[in-house]
């Protein structure tokens, strides 16, 4: 597990886990060119190296399958395709991820992916390096 910084504010201790991406091999799949840039920026300024961004499921279930991957973000809906196939792989490979959506909580999820945290849009950059920065 990554280094965690203590801080206090308001008398909550917060722990600050910025550095826990560092270095790390972030995959990111998602078919909104703005959201995928923001989403890039995001991960490199927080030292991730950005694999991707996949835009189409068959770009995703490229990079899903090859090469190194410490974690990854996944948009659900990726033009009209689930991005569950290559979720999968992702679950086969052991590499830690987090969903992304604008359609709500799905059912299905819950089921299939139930460790799996679901970050529903709009999520900030914060909220997001933070979700990814817990699975280290």
């Amino acid at each position: 597990p990554g280094r965690a910084h203590m801080r206090y504010r308001g008398g909550l201790m917060l722990t600050d886990r910025s550095g826990a991406l560092k270095g790390k091999n972030v995959l990111i799949v998602e078919d909104e060119a703005f959201v995928a840039m923001a989403l890039e920026s995001a991960f490199s300024d927080a030292g991730a190296k950005v694999l991707g961004p996949a835009a189409t499921l068959d770009e995703a279930m490229e990079l899903t399958s090859s090469g190194k991957i410490d974690a990854a973000i996944l948009d659900i809906d990726l033009a009209g395709l689930d991005v569950y196939p290559a979720a999968d792989i992702l679950v086969e490979r052991n590499v830690p991820f987090v969903f992304q959506t604008g359609h709500g909580q799905r059912s299905e999820l819950k089921i299939k992916y139930p460790d799996v945290r679901v970050c529903k849009k709009p999520v900030s950059r914060k909220d997001l390096i933070a979700a990814l920065a817990e699975l280290f």
